[in-house]
């Protein structure tokens, strides 16, 4: 009997799980950094720690990345690595510019969330003790600008 392709793999449950927020993105920064950890996509992510778990339970289980041991630094880590079924499915991903394209969006969503803090800042009292609570993210604005600026 022929061998079954990676493509084959992909079923109905599979197809679901891909759709679920955060999935496919989570998927596309394992195989850009070729390893990653919880920890490390949830610095990178707008996910919460509860929704990376259970992406990371899920596409384990479904078999498109698998936990390993890294050695980092001085330290071993718990890390999670593309299956080959992962690999196939993040060239595809890679063809359609997801990494670039993802990556744009966590930038532009941050400069938006900074803008509207800050907008509340300036339109609110001087002398306001609550002020102090609204924190502002740091990101790379040079890397937003460019983003913008391709749609001026």
């Amino acid at each position: 009997m022929g061998e079954q392709s990676v493509n084959d793999k992909i079923d109905a449950s599979l197809a679901e799980l891909l759709q679920k927020k955060g999935t496919l993105e989570m998927l596309v920064e394992i195989g850009e950094k070729r390893s990653q950890r919880h920890t490390d996509l949830r610095k990178e992510l707008l996910l919460s720690s509860s929704t990376i778990q259970q992406r990371l339970k899920d596409g384990k289980n479904h078999g498109i990345w698998e936990q390993a041991l890294e050695e980092r630094g001085n330290i071993t880590a718990k890390v999670y690595q593309l299956t080959p079924l992962g690999e196939t499915i993040h060239e595809i991903a890679v063809e359609n510019d997801l990494y670039d394209l993802y990556r744009n969006k966590r930038r532009i969503i941050r400069l938006t969330d900074n803008r509207e803090r800050l907008t509340i800042i300036e339109s609110s009292p001087s002398g306001a003790d609550w002020l102090s609570e609204i924190s502002m993210e740091e990101h790379e604005i040079e890397h937003v600008q460019q983003f913008i600026d391709q749609f001026k």
